[in-house]
């Protein structure tokens, strides 16, 4: 994978590249959570509706939102080669998307060992096998990309949109209890 900490990285590299670390720690709570759901132990509805929020907010609203609304349309400005990589990745999200939402939507059914644990189960798996080969992607194709084609200037500005999004969607202290609440998962249930 792309080397998120060399010294050479751009702040808007580095940032989605820490953000990937706390979503790749939320992938491992999402497959043990998938197999506590399969083996068909209750689990919590409540932890449940939290990853809901998690993959809303943190991943979605937040991360996504850096390369949907900056990222990707500044790298296709800068080149059309970028079209394809863009497309893929914009394809993903919308899958991401539509796996929380079939959990969000088996939640009000949802009892341990009935077929609405089992979907959100499938949801869960389905959602990490997508994420896993996303951020592989984004690190391989994306950070180079992004590396290669915003110069210092362009970094930074890039970089104060990104501290405005975040600002704007979840603010710092919702980001730290997302690290918090991440912690508090990985414990409980991986």
């Amino acid at each position: 994978m792309y080397n998120h900490e060399g010294d050479s990285m751009t702040k808007p590299t580095k940032d989605l590249g820490n953000e990937h670390g706390a979503i790749l720690v939320f992938l491992i709570i999402a497959r043990a959570l998938a197999k506590q759901l399969d083996e068909g132990n209750d689990v919590n509805k409540k932890d449940l509706e939290a990853i809901v929020d998690f993959v809303r907010t943190f991943a979605d609203k937040c991360h996504h939102a850096k390369e949907e609304d900056q990222v990707f349309p500044q790298l296709i400005k800068k080149s059309k080669e970028y079209a394809g990589l863009v497309n893929e990745l914009l394809g993903e999200h919308i899958a991401g998307r539509d796996f929380i939402r079939g959990i969000a939507d088996s939640l009000p059914q949802y009892s341990a060992g009935n077929p609405h644990a089992i979907h959100v189960s499938r949801c869960l798996t389905g959602y990490a096998d997508l994420l896993q080969k996303h951020i592989r992607t984004e690190a391989e194709r994306l950070f180079p990309a992004m590396e290669k084609e915003f110069a210092s200037p362009e970094a930074e500005k890039l970089w104060e949109e990104f501290k405005k999004i975040e600002h704007d969607v979840i603010g710092e202290v919702k980001h730290e209890a997302y690290h918090e609440w991440l912690k508090e998962m990985r414990a409980k249930y991986a």
